[in-house]
């Protein structure tokens, strides 16, 4: 099937005010500003994270353990297992300190490359209704994943959680808040459309959704389906950002997804449990492919479904919108989907 990618305006706008350059360096570029972006974001959860272990004689028995009795091969797993579900409030202050990445997107896009925040996907035209539909719509397709899992007996919802918090539920959907915005700020507002300057908008929306999904390889429980799964809601949060020509709405899906998912549901988001959920979710089926396994319901078959059917909606949705645009060819790159 052909699908006529629209070059949304936030593009053209990049294009006019930023520096054109070739897809490897604009690709290496991107590496480098998510990694220093990442790592500044990372010192002060890794300062708690140090001072949580050694005045925790349990967290330091729990540290030697892994050091002691796990293999080279399966090390970065364990550590990665280990830090990544400490506490609630470790995992907050890493939320948090995602507006790190934010900030580093921004000052990239502004101070080095010249751009302004409409061509990172920042407008205020529609920026309230964009990101009120937003989390409607992260609420609604991960509630239909659950809803799945229901029906085909993969999952069960006991109920209440016995040990919720209401103040630690407002901090974790704040935090996701920021989290989600993070994320597409740098995938999609920065990466997505700085390849757009000189790319094809297709190739500028496989590659950011491609590189999202292997920036999730380290997580705890990662499976090939989840790898898949990531890049479809790549692909899907890209066409999203296209057709509004904003991102308001898919950060705000994005955030919306993860926190459902976590907190809502109490189900593994990315490999990464949340101890403070309103729901108390059960897996009933063994099997990985339903359920998604240690990864969560993000490397479940029922998100591939949830996601591809969206995916083939919006499909008919923008073919039918370009019929009725009557707007110059060069507008638009043909891409096999």
């Amino acid at each position: 099937m052909k699908l006529r990618f629209r070059r949304p305006d936030i593009a053209v706008e990049a294009e006019k005010l930023g520096k054109k350059r070739t897809l490897g360096a604009e690709i290496g570029i991107f590496i480098l500003v998510f990694f220093i972006g990442s790592l500044i974001a990372g010192i002060i959860p890794s300062v708690y994270d140090l001072f949580k272990i050694f005045t925790d004689m349990e967290l330091m028995e729990q540290l030697e353990s892994i050091l002691l009795s796990t293999s080279d091969d399966n090390m970065m797993s364990a550590m990665m297992d280990f830090v990544m579900n400490m506490s609630d409030t470790m995992y907050i202050i890493t939320l948090f300190c995602t507006f790190i990445v934010i900030l580093t997107a921004i000052f990239y896009c502004v101070r080095i490359e010249g751009r302004n925040l409409y061509s990172m996907g920042m407008g205020k035209k529609n920026a309230g209704k964009h990101y009120l539909t937003g989390l409607l719509i992260g609420l609604v397709l991960f509630s239909a994943c659950v809803l799945l899992g229901v029906l085909t007996h993969t999952i069960s919802i006991k109920g209440l959680y016995e040990q919720q918090n209401p103040g630690m539920v407002v901090l974790y959907f704040a935090g996701f808040l920021i989290q989600g915005f993070s994320e597409e700020i740098t995938f999609r507002g920065y990466f997505m459309v700085s390849l757009m300057k000189k790319n094809s908008v297709a190739k500028a929306v496989w590659i950011n959704s491609l590189a999202f999904a292997v920036c999730h390889m380290l997580n705890p429980g990662l499976t090939i389906l989840a790898f898949v799964n990531l890049t479809l809601i790549g692909i899907f949060l890209s066409v999203y950002v296209i057709e509004t020509n904003d991102i308001w709405g898919a950060a705000a899906y994005h955030s919306m997804w993860n926190f459902a998912q976590g907190v809502l549901y109490g189900i593994s988001v990315s490999g990464t449990e949340v101890g403070n959920a309103i729901l108390q979710t059960e897996t009933i089926s063994g099997s990985g492919i339903l359920s998604g396994g240690r990864f969560g319901m993000e490397g479940s078959i029922f998100t591939t479904i949830v996601i591809s059917v969206c995916l083939c909606l919006m499909i008919l949705w923008n073919r039918k919108q370009a019929a009725k645009r009557q707007v110059p060819t060069e507008r638009y790159n043909s891409a096999a989907v």
